[in-house]
């Protein structure tokens, strides 16, 4: 990542026209013990499995009085090391879930301390979350400049962070799709034609305009995506554009009037 971020320099790091910059995208993050479980069932030499074991070392002293608050049965650390078990039941949950903080924490903060030595007056916008839970995006939000989301939805009027979290959330894809005309899939988020895509764009931004967590929303993406698909064989139509640059006249209309409209709507009272 340092490397990646280093080769901005004398490009987009400081350049007026770049808002930030987002490290992964679409990352999995299970329920909010998922990652602390997946430790438990890695191999002995797995890093988190190791940091793992010697924070409970830390805690409990001895395998003993670990086996006592979560009624396992490790004879030694080094069994514990070995096993690739995860323990049954709700006893070890405030371990667990203490761990996949401290992982979660070292992910964004590692991630947003490289961005910043490159590009300091640039934002850092997360991992672009599409899958979520309540403990991840606590966690986030103590890093990210702009929380980032990824939201395949009809709506985003009423979309909020978790209780008690307020910090600005950017939306990094979004797109509406129509077999009428153009290409053979419509995406994520399908319509009936391309009027009705148009009218999906139109609600789907004013909703955005006014919720007080959202500070922007992108289209993905310009142009339709090659009939026979990219790399992992998407072939969507997804785009402003269609595979011979030619407009799609609705959505592009529908483009023009939510600009010409965006802050009236986002001034007006909720």
């Amino acid at each position: 990542m340092q490397k990646r971020m280093l080769s901005e320099k004398g490009r987009t790091a400081g350049a007026k026209w770049c808002i930030g910059y987002f490290v992964d995208n679409e990352l999995g993050w299970g329920d909010e013990l998922s990652l602390a479980k997946a430790a438990l069932a890695s191999p002995p030499k797995q890093a988190a499995k190791i940091a793992f074991i010697s924070d409970l070392r830390m805690k409990y002293k001895e395998v003993e009085a670990l086996n006592g608050a979560w009624g396992t049965g490790y004879e030694s650390w080094s069994e514990m090391a070995n096993s690739r078990s995860v323990p049954e039941g709700d006893k070890a949950n405030d371990d667990l879930a203490t761990f996949y903080s401290r992982v979660a924490d070292q992910y964004f903060r590692t991630c947003r301390d490289v961005v910043k030595q490159v590009a300091p007056n640039n934002l850092y916008l997360g991992c672009r979350f599409a899958w979520a839970n309540d403990r991840v995006v606590s966690v986030a939000a103590e890093y990210c400049d702009v929380i980032g989301y990824n939201l395949y939805q009809d709506s985003v009027a009423d979309f909020q962070l978790p209780d008690g979290l307020d910090r600005p959330v950017i939306i990094g894809e979004f797109h509406f799709g129509a077999l009428d005309r153009g290409m053979f899939h419509t995406g994520l988020r399908p319509t009936a034609d391309q009027e009705s895509r148009a009218n999906a764009y139109r609600g789907y931004v004013t909703g955005a305009l006014k919720n007080r967590f959202l500070v922007g929303s992108h289209w993905f993406q310009y142009g339709d995506q090659a009939t026979t698909g990219r790399g992992d064989g998407e072939n969507y139509q997804i785009g402003l554009v269609d595979i011979c640059d030619r407009p799609y006249p609705e959505t592009i209309r529908a483009v023009r009037d939510m600009g010409a409209v965006l802050y009236r709507i986002r001034s007006e009272k909720p």
